[in-house]
């Protein structure tokens, strides 16, 4: 496989302190598959390594005031995963992404670097859907999109969807991904993505773009 770097651009969604440090709301469900995989380990390289050849684009999960002022109470913002995440208990506080802790913060290892993209106003679970990552990735003339972070079958999985019926060749870079259980993530290693596109690893993606 090899990809043209000018037209390839790797996807990094939710690296951020919530999911992925100890204290974070969600943290405490993943933290045996983040350290099973390494999932972390394999990002770092990851993007040290694709760093100048390819884009780089983050799709953090924008952060709510406290209380979520933002969300009707009781209405269809509140219902489904987000309930359940403003519920969730932080060392910080009560709920996910609340602004002003550090939960929203991309945690350190993976801190962008010049030249990185951010991409702002990611509110759902699809990547495209409430931002302008459409945009950004037709502006810069990308044909192929690698998609990392988390959760593999959530965010990573309804954003690959979103890529591929927009016309995107679509990869997942399954060691750079990691969820809850082995059951969701070799679920949508094995059965969704292929439907979608290619399933590779971090080494076969930089082999690609060497």
């Amino acid at each position: 496989m090899k990809l043209d770097r000018e037209k390839t651009a790797i996807v990094l969604i939710e690296p951020q302190n919530d999911f992925l440090t100890p204290g974070g709301t969600m943290y405490q469900y993943i933290a045996e598959q983040l350290e099973k995989r390494d999932t972390i380990s394999h990002l770092v390289r990851l993007l040290d390594q694709a760093r100048g050849k390819v884009k780089i684009i983050y799709v953090p999960f924008e952060a709510f005031k406290p209380g979520f002022p933002e969300l009707k109470p009781g209405g269809p913002g509140t219902d489904g995963l987000r309930g359940i995440e403003m519920e969730m208990k932080a060392d910080w506080g009560t709920g996910a992404w609340l602004e002003g802790t550090p939960g929203p913060e991309i945690i350190d290892p993976l801190v962008p670097k010049d030249g990185d993209i951010i991409v702002r106003g990611k509110l759902t679970l699809d990547a495209f859907h409430s931002t302008a990552l459409n945009y950004l990735l037709r502006a810069n003339e990308i044909e192929h999109v690698a998609l990392a972070g988390f959760h593999t079958n959530w965010c990573v999985e309804a954003t690959a969807r979103s890529a591929y019926d927009l016309g995107f060749r679509v990869m997942v870079i399954k060691d750079c991904t990691a969820t809850d259980t082995d059951r969701e993530q070799e679920y949508a290693e094995e059965v969704i993505f292929p439907r979608i596109g290619k399933v590779v690893t971090a080494d076969e993606f930089l082999s690609a773009i060497s």
